[in-house]
């Protein structure tokens, strides 16, 4: 994506494309999201390779929670393979996300016996917690929303998938929109 010069350094951006100490207002975010919109889609994308085999899922993985320490055994073999799968790739994107930029937190407490509020199912579900101003946003994540927000943050037209996969970011303003709490609606306020 290509951003004017005005555009760079009303967002607050840097020469180097760092952002300043500030994190991303409202109105950037709106700025940025309406730039992308205006990006044609990109057509030139790589396929995913299929030349792989799939690796056996765990049966069972033992979770450290970060907020109360406390270890919670997942025999569930699901429930574990998507912990094993997930987790430190989310915590990964997570620690770049705010490098971007934006307040933002993986809120991974249905891994933990202690702090999910649900207490009966094992089912586990990231969220991502958002704060924009002063208003706080919680979305669950689908698999590759982290991989969008990094690619937008990072005003590329692309965000990349499974085995390495690109795909355009345009169609996936609306989800990220969601995601920022800025849906068309809220867009101004």
């Amino acid at each position: 994506m290509k951003l004017s010069k005005q555009a760079l350094i009303a967002l607050g951006v840097t020469g180097t494309g760092v952002l300043s100490a500030a994190d991303l207002t409202r109105e950037q975010l709106n700025q940025m999201l309406e730039e992308t919109a205006k990006n044609p889609v990109t057509s030139k994308l790589s396929p995913a390779a299929m030349c792989y085999r799939m690796a056996a899922p765990l049966e069972r993985i033992e979770y450290t929670c970060p907020l109360c320490k406390a270890k919670t055994l997942h025999a569930k073999r699901e429930t574990a393979w998507r912990i094993y799968r997930d987790l430190e790739g989310y915590r990964q994107k997570m620690k770049r996300i705010k490098e971007l930029g934006l307040d933002a937190a993986l809120d991974e407490t249905d891994c933990c016996s202690q702090c999910r509020k649900d207490k009966t199912t094992e089912d586990i579900n990231f969220r991502i917690l958002v704060t924009v101003g002063n208003r706080m946003i919680r979305t669950e994540l689908e698999v590759y929303d982290l991989n969008k927000i990094v690619a937008f943050l990072e005003r590329k037209d692309i965000w990349e998938g499974g085995q390495g996969s690109t795909h355009p970011l345009k169609p996936e303003l609306p989800r990220i929109r969601k995601i920022l709490g800025m849906e068309r609606g809220e867009a101004k306020k």
